[in-house]
């Protein structure tokens, strides 16, 4: 159970009988009246009702912005009544929310007076309640009452207030519970604002002024006395109020804190602490025409337990070294109180340190046990074999720097990071070889320097009494020229067709970062960090590039304008899909809007890099025609061939040699013959015409001489592609 805060009240509610925020028109207000005394208010000052809160500069003085208003001032940080100045208001613009009088030679006396239309007759414990703010001292500020118009003003007590009227830079409540307000006719309250000379801002303010009267029913918790104010989770408290046999209901609110119903009916009630947390309790008493309530905070704490943790280093050590504990431990619900270590086997075996040395002469497995305590009792954990210590076996050489990059003329300092070097006899031998101190034997070598750039190699020989090793990492050190660095960049071509990209090669020297700005480039590749970026172009153009290199001694940029050239693709147009009997050619052509033209594949066809080609495929082909510009940019069009593999020969039965320009040979007509023998036989068997191509005809002569008409005998051998062999006979008759 955690110990509880306690505190110890007897609340009284109060009625209202009489209030006024200075909001609406305030007829019963009269201000700067002469009612009192020298109080008329003809000096420098004057009280104002208003809700100027800022603040400015008059002849010498700064007059601050008054503070705002608490939220409990309802409504907040409107109208309020104060005194304010003739010098503050005849400023641009007018400052009206203080008094100052910086040159006044006298006290001057500001009174206002107000009209309540109550009576307190027959009634006693008659308060007085207000807001307000003063920063002067108390003899500035008065407050009065009197009985009805004619009567005699009486100053209130400054001691009867709550909080006292003087000294008050923020807005403060005050009640007033003397006995001048008790059993009068007709209440009027007034208030008066006495300047001293030379004095200066802040000055009086009021607002919400009411009058009350006590309750007839009175919310008291009798017990527990004290109240409880912080709880722990899962607590029982009886809670109790006072018994009036005037009081017909009590209700007690626990709004959220109780792990039963939160309302609760009855002069005593039970409760059990829920959810942890900040919560408001209330008991509300009515007798069946008035009530009162009275409320009061309660923490519900969770209440837990301390998280215990611990580290040691090392964990693993060797006979009579030290091991360093430390006390990581999270405290629960409460703060940490005190802590008990015990080390069996470990010099010392026990320890209330945070942070104890404890060393260990034999060998073994140890245990740890840490016991936390705080107000909810003490906590203990056993780490099992949490320690071990070894035998010292030989040294494991290592080490670190306080630097390992420096200019020159740095120095720095060496760690000795060696393992197995806690006991006697451990020696260090160090090498620096290029710095102002080539060796050391200490085991921590300090103010190592170096003059000139470089790698350099560092060495350590680490012993004890078992052994030696040794450690050398060479440019273990780098002397930088701490120089600015130098930007500079390679490109892997000049120029490039729209829409691809290219890559960029930075060959700055000795920056730690780059800043890549591609003009022109697409969007997402304006910018980049990268050491070798892809940069891609969607628009023709000749853009600039800028490279910005930078590291901790400087800047350098290099800007290379018309860098990169970005071109458009050639237009290329084939001619339309062609259609070819098989052993037969067919021209294709191209138009392009460059000057070189490539032909693929190069199968059956006469020239690859000509505009026009002819070709002779056997089976059906797609042609590409790649047309490529000066810039490298190249555009492809294709043209299909298709190849009718139709097989077949025949001589016609007649043919008229008169040099019309029609059936004027006799030749072999046919497709896809590879070779052939042609023979014409006149009518005595003598042989006229022999051919041995598709290409040469009989035109009707025999030996350079015109034969008559007549019908001649014709044989032909033919053997086609697919190897296929026919032999044609027939006649044929010569027309002229």
């Amino acid at each position: 159970m955690a110990s509880l805060i306690l505190i110890a009240f007897s609340p009284v509610a109060q009625g209202q009988l009489w209030s006024t925020d200075f909001e609406g028109t305030n007829v019963n207000v009269a201000l700067n009246n002469g009612a009192l005394t020298g109080a008329a208010g003809a000096g420098d000052n004057l009280w104002v009702i208003n809700s100027a809160y800022a603040g400015g500069t008059a002849g010498p003085l700064t007059v601050p912005p008054t503070p705002a208003q608490p939220a409990a001032i309802i409504p907040n940080s409107q109208n309020y009544l104060h005194i304010t100045s003739t010098l503050g208001q005849s400023q641009t613009p007018p400052i009206e929310n203080a008094h100052f009088n910086p040159a006044a030679p006298v006290g001057e006396s500001y009174f206002t007076e107000i009209q309540t239309g109550i009576s307190t007759m027959g009634q006693t414990g008659i308060e007085l309640n207000f807001w307000m703010l003063n920063g002067s001292s108390a003899n500035e500020a008065e407050v009065y009452v009197k009985d009805g118009p004619t009567g005699t003003w009486t100053q209130l007590n400054n001691g009867d207030f709550t909080q006292s009227l003087a000294s008050q830079n923020n807005w403060i409540f005050t009640t007033y519970t003397g006995n001048a307000l008790n059993n009068l006719n007709d209440v009027y309250i007034g208030f008066r604002f006495i300047s001293d000379p030379g004095g200066s801002q802040p000055s009086f303010a009021l607002d919400n002024i009411s009058i009350t009267q006590p309750a007839s029913v009175q919310a008291v918790v009798d017990s527990p006395n004290p109240l409880p104010t912080s709880l722990c989770q899962g607590d029982q408290v009886t809670f109790d109020a006072q018994t009036d046999p005037s009081i017909g209901a009590y209700q007690w609110n626990f709004n959220g804190a109780n792990t039963g119903p939160q309302s609760l009916n009855g002069s005593s009630v039970n409760f059990t602490a829920g959810t942890p947390g900040n919560y408001t309790f209330e008991l509300i008493v009515t007798d069946g025409v008035s009530q009162d309530n009275f409320t009061w905070n309660v923490t519900v704490n969770p209440c837990n337990p301390p998280n215990i943790m611990i580290n040691a280093n090392p964990t693993t050590v060797c006979e009579g070294a030290n091991v360093t504990f430390q006390n990581n431990t999270q405290p629960g619900s409460e703060p940490i109180t005190g802590i008990q270590w015990t080390f069996p086997g470990g010099n010392p075996g026990t320890s209330s340190s945070n942070n104890p040395l404890v060393s260990y002469a034999t060998p073994g497995f140890y245990d740890v046990i840490l016991e936390v305590t705080d107000a909810n009792g003490t906590t203990a954990d056993t780490f099992v074999n949490y320690i071990e210590v070894i035998a010292c076996p030989p040294p494991v050489a290592d080490f670190d720097a306080s630097a390992r990059k420096i200019c020159p003329g740095d120095c720095i300092s060496f760690v000795d990071q060696s393992t197995n070097m806690s006991g006697a006899g451990s020696t260090w031998n160090w090498s620096f070889p290029g710095s102002d101190s080539a060796t050391s034997t200490t085991q921590n070598p300090q103010n190592i320097c170096y003059q000139t750039p470089g790698l350099y190699t560092v060495t350590l020989e680490a012993s004890n009494i078992n052994g030696t090793d040794s450690k050398s990492i060479a440019g273990f050190i780098e002397v930088d020229s701490c120089l600015a660095p130098e930007a500079r960049f390679s490109v892997e071509a000049d120029s490039i067709c729209v829409g691809n990209c290219i890559q960029f090669r930075s060959t700055s020297k000795r920056e730690d970062s780059l800043t890549w700005t591609f003009f022109g480039a697409d969007a997402p590749y304006q910018n980049s960090t990268r050491q070798n970026p892809t940069v891609c172009y969607s628009d023709t153009g000749t853009y600039n590039v800028q490279i910005r290199a930078d590291n901790e001694y400087g800047t350098d940029v290099a800007l290379e304008t018309q860098r990169i050239s970005v071109k458009n693709y050639p237009e290329v147009v084939a001619s339309p899909d062609q259609e070819v009997l098989i052993g037969r050619s067919v021209r294709l052509e191209a138009f392009g809007t460059a000057n070189n033209f490539m032909w693929t594949p190069d199968y059956e066809i006469d020239c690859t890099d000509c505009r026009q080609v002819r070709v002779t495929p056997k089976e059906n082909t797609i042609y590409y025609v790649t047309n490529t510009n000066s810039n490298g940019c190249s555009s492809t069009d294709s043209i299909r061939v298709l190849v009718r593999k139709e097989y077949y020969a025949g001589v016609p039965d007649a043919f008229s040699p008169n040099g019309d320009g029609q059936n004027d040979e006799l030749r072999v007509r046919g497709n896809g013959i590879t070779d052939m023998q042609f023979y014409v036989y006149n009518r005595y068997g003598e042989l006229v015409f022999e051919s041995y191509t598709q290409d040469r005809g009989w035109d009707g002569t025999f030996r350079g001489t015109k034969l008559d008409p007549g019908v001649f005998a014709y044989m032909v051998r033919l053997t086609y592609i697919n190897g296929y062999q026919e032999i044609l006979k027939g006649d044929v008759t010569l027309v002229r």
